[in-house]
């Protein structure tokens, strides 16, 4: 049986890490974590305006310089994982923020119950930054690395729902963890979500079976 991880390679994990160190720099730049460096220039250049100018040429530089390869440039993989490493870290730095906050305030106006619209948004991160790391590192979906090895399992990107809505259900468990019976949890994980997703799951097999079959 194949592994699935081998083809995440150091160089690809090593561009991914300095995204990351790149993305972060800009994240604490922006939020106004690093003040005690903008105080420290604006005391030396007094105007307020030359010292954003300052500061955030340095932080662009420093992140040019973290990221930058050299004279053997970047190859497809670090490509790939340099841009997926930025975009996982700015989802995080909106998410943290606040700045996505939108989203369940406009679920709640529909009329979706206030707890729902928070863990969906929050189900959504998670499994979307699933997506941007494992896409990033390997240049698939996670859902590929963790069942394409398996021969049974056909186009296994067609589970991503399920993913999806499992991480949904278990963000709303967490968010109402000191509320919900221990038991109805459980009935709503197995009944609710892991009998249907079962069944269609062996629907798709059986589809992507016949046509197999039929070539």
């Amino acid at each position: 049986m194949a592994d699935p991880w081998k083809t995440i390679t150091v160089e690809g994990v090593r561009a991914f890490t300095k995204g990351v160190l790149a993305a972060t720099l800009i994240w604490i730049s922006f939020e106004g974590h690093l003040v005690i460096v903008t105080n420290f220039i604006e005391s030396i250049i007094i105007s307020s305006l030359a010292t954003l100018i300052v500061f955030y040429s340095v932080v662009l530089f420093i992140c040019y310089l973290i990221i930058r390869k050299g004279e053997e440039g970047f190859d497809e993989n670090e490509k790939r994982a340099t841009m997926y490493s930025i975009i996982t870290i700015f989802i995080i730095w909106f998410f943290t923020a606040g700045y996505l906050n939108f989203i369940p305030e406009v679920l709640i106006m529909v009329g979706v119950f206030e707890k729902l619209s928070y863990s969906l948004l929050l189900g959504t991160i998670l499994f979307t930054l699933l997506i941007t790391i494992f896409y990033g590192l390997d240049g698939r979906i996670f859902t590929t690395m963790m069942l394409g090895h398996m021969p049974w399992v056909k186009n296994p990107d067609k589970y991503l729902f399920f993913f999806w809505a499992w991480i949904n259900l278990i963000a709303l468990g967490i968010l109402n963890v000191f509320e919900l019976n221990a038991f109805w949890v459980f009935v709503n994980l197995f009944f609710y979500l892991l009998i249907p997703s079962l069944y269609i799951g062996t629907k798709i097999q059986q589809v992507h079976g016949q046509k197999k079959d039929s070539n």
